[in-house]
């Protein structure tokens, strides 16, 4: 691995900055998968969503969803620190993916999070394959 250091800072090296990119596609498609899921849990529960935007109403204010909101924030600050404009230090970027890899193997401070997560992935086949591969990313050594 290189790092390059300028100006006192470590410098986002390109295979880490790979990393961030292909370990945000793996958590969208995690994060998708149990989307989908708990929609079809609400719906349930709850009747029929009606259109897109009370979809995405609930999704970002509903508690029924709010479990998810942890995994999108994720995805946010993984895109935010490859990204070329501001990119995260490497000691940043390898911090979330440390961080990444907390979440995935239900070691997360918070219980709640870590019970539905793990309930998600007991009833959905796909969201086991999704996190399997995330999870690989999330271990795997620059």
């Amino acid at each position: 691995m290189k790092t390059e250091f300028e100006n006192g800072h470590n410098t986002l090296s390109d295979g880490t900055r790979g990393k961030l990119k292909t370990l945000s596609k793996a958590l969208l498609r995690l994060h998708k998968t149990l989307l989908e899921a708990a929609k079809i849990d609400y719906e349930t529960k709850n009747g029929a969503i009606s259109g897109v935007n009370q979809y995405l109403q609930l999704v970002l204010d509903d508690a029924h969803f709010a479990w998810l909101r942890k995994i999108s924030a994720l995805v946010a600050l993984v895109d935010e620190a490859a990204s070329i404009r501001r990119p995260a230090s490497e000691t940043e970027a390898v911090a979330l993916i440390r961080e990444a890899k907390i979440l995935l193997n239900f070691e997360d401070a918070d219980e709640s999070f870590n019970d539905k997560f793990q309930a998600a992935l007991q009833t959905n086949p796909d969201a086991v394959l999704n996190h399997n591969d995330a999870i690989g990313l999330a271990r795997t050594e620059n």
